[in-house]
Parts: C-alpha cells; sequence; structure tokens
C-alpha cells in the first residue's frame, strides 16, 4: 500500500483542486473536496503508471498531514 499526502486548495471559481507533494505530477481537481480526493487517486495512479512504464522508482511517501490518498494497485511493485 502506498500513502501519500494530500493537500487540497480552493480556487476562486469555487472548485478544489488537490495536489500531491512527494509526486507533483499528480494533480487533480473536482467540484468539491471528495471530488478532488478521488481525482488525486486516478491521477497518483497515472502517474506511477507511468513511473513503471519508464522504468522509474516510484517516490518516498516524505509529506505530512491529515489527509492521505492511498493505492493498492502498485502495492508489489512498492515493495521490490
Amino acid at each position: 500500500m502506498l500513502s501519500y499526502a494530500l493537500r487540497l486548495s480552493g480556487r476562486y471559481d469555487g472548485m478544489v483542486i488537490a495536489t500531491i507533494p512527494d509526486v507533483p505530477e499528480a494533480r487533480a481537481i473536482g467540484r468539491d473536496d471528495q471530488e478532488a480526493c478521488e481525482q488525486a487517486l486516478c491521477a497518483l495512479e497515472a502517474v506511477l503508471e507511468t513511473y513503471q512504464a519508464e522504468g522509474r522508482a516510484f517516490p518516498e511517501p516524505r509529506a505530512t498531514g491529515s489527509l492521505t490518498v492511498t493505492t493498492t494497485k502498485y502495492v508489489t511493485l512498492a515493495e521490490a
């Protein structure tokens, strides 16, 4: 299981931006916090898929926060 800190911030138009500090390529937007978090998981998995295809190591989860996004899709690769 890979868990990364998740940061949410509001935009001027009411949308919510979700970013993952340890995986800066993974960004998402939603109409509310829940949708932004769901989209962040999709973004994280897409970025990790790209890392895997390119043979890159997954980033170490270093940032902390009260919100996290967790994927189990790549758990065996992360443990290798």
